[in-house]
């Protein structure tokens, strides 16, 4: 009696996995990814010749520390859990900002699947080193005050907040911060599907309007660092 239970169990949970590849192994998102990696890979080619390649991106914030001016602010925008700024913070004694609503993404995030309040600590704000100060809430509502504040050029920047909308709001903000050897690290600039409508549109947007020059420096899956050349005007 035991032995036909345990064969249907077994081929219930043959057919579950069966199905379950065929899906992953047909699901159009699979090609779509493999798009955006030769998009990505085509990009890279054209543009980044002599960038370093890392494999982590602990890598190249690395290299952006070592890089940033000595002067000037270090400023993280999409702190989450607190891992990335952790680690900077670990790196250097300077005072780190970061800044963060706390309540996940303002908005979905087409192209992938998280959706509005994807990332949320449901207002927990994470543990961080006593050289981090943490900014809590929403960046149109917290920069314009810390730039009121603090009148230093930014140094550093670590964009890991996904959305065009959202790095587009801190770039304006920050345009008049921007000075030659300014080191801008994007968390999420290419290798997804859609990735040219996020950080990377939103940079490429504003280098344009402001007549920024600037090069790449070094990339990793989907991080890129780059370093600015002059200021905006």
């Amino acid at each position: 009696m035991f032995r036909p239970f345990l064969n249907k169990l077994v081929n219930k949970l043959a057919r579950a996995i069966a199905d379950h590849l065929e899906r992953r192994e047909l699901h159009p998102k699979r090609l779509m990814l493999m798009d955006a990696q030769v998009e990505t890979v085509a990009y890279i080619r054209s543009n980044m010749p002599e960038a370093m390649i890392f494999d982590r991106r602990e890598e190249v914030l690395d290299l952006a520390i070592q890089r940033m001016p000595t002067k000037g602010s270090i400023l993280e925008f999409g702190v989450a859990g607190g891992d990335s700024i952790r680690y900077i913070a670990s790196k250097t004694h300077r005072t780190v900002h970061g800044f963060d609503s706390f309540r996940g993404l303002p908005e979905d995030w087409p192209g992938r699947h998280e959706l509005r309040g994807h990332y949320s600590t449901e207002g927990h704000v994470p543990s961080v080193p006593s050289n981090v100060v943490l900014h809590e809430g929403w960046f149109e509502q917290t920069l314009p005050l810390f730039l009121e504040a603090n009148p230093d050029p930014a140094a550093m920047i670590h964009v890991d907040c996904d959305l065009y909308s959202a790095t587009k709001t801190l770039l304006e903000a920050l345009s008049d911060r921007l000075t030659k050897n300014t080191i801008i690290v994007f968390d999420e600039y290419f290798n997804f599907v859609g990735w040219r409508n996020h950080e990377f549109r939103a940079f490429q947007e504003f280098i344009t309007d402001k007549h920024l020059n600037y090069r790449y420096l070094a990339w990793s899956y989907q991080q890129v660092m780059v370093i600015i050349e002059d200021g905006a005007s």
